[in-house]
């Protein structure tokens, strides 16, 4: 064997790269004589073979970017749920409405409230309504604005 395959178990052993293991000149007859992965660990203990210092600086990770089908999952994750809380809230304001609880204007009005996203829930719409709404009448402060 020549020093080539021991440069090979050394980088091995090392946990390094070929390029990075050195031999000492000096003692090569020694190295050339290692045929095991515990010969050359002997002979790194006797700083025959080292591993060279790395001549560059650590470089930085790159950050993971977020590819154009990543985005449309999450958009289309964000619609879903969009769509399930609109329904359940128009639900709501149409029974409302059956039920004379609404009048026309007031219903529209919520509607087009709900529609902008002020209610993340149907809580916070049931509130809404209950603090608004007296007597199927909207209070003065939420009322629309007429052009």
């Amino acid at each position: 064997m020549h020093s080539l395959a021991q440069k090979r178990l050394a980088a091995d052993v090392l946990n390094v790269g070929i390029h990075r293991v050195w031999l000492d000149p000096s003692r090569i007859e020694d190295i050339k004589e290692a045929l095991t992965k515990q010969d050359i660990r002997d002979l790194i203990k006797d700083n025959a073979i080292k591993a060279k210092a790395t001549n560059h600086k650590k470089v930085k990770k790159k950050k993971k970017k977020r590819t154009i089908g990543k985005t449309k999952k999450r958009v289309k994750r964000r619609k879903e749920k969009y769509i399930m809380l609109i329904r359940k809230l128009r639900r709501y304001l149409k029974g409302l409405k059956e039920n004379k609880k609404l009048i026309s204007k007031e219903y529209h009005y919520i509607r087009r409230l709900a529609k902008a996203g002020n209610f993340k829930s149907l809580e916070a719409l049931k509130e809404y309504v209950k603090a608004n709404v007296i007597n199927g009448e909207i209070q003065e402060k939420t009322k629309i604005k007429k052009k």
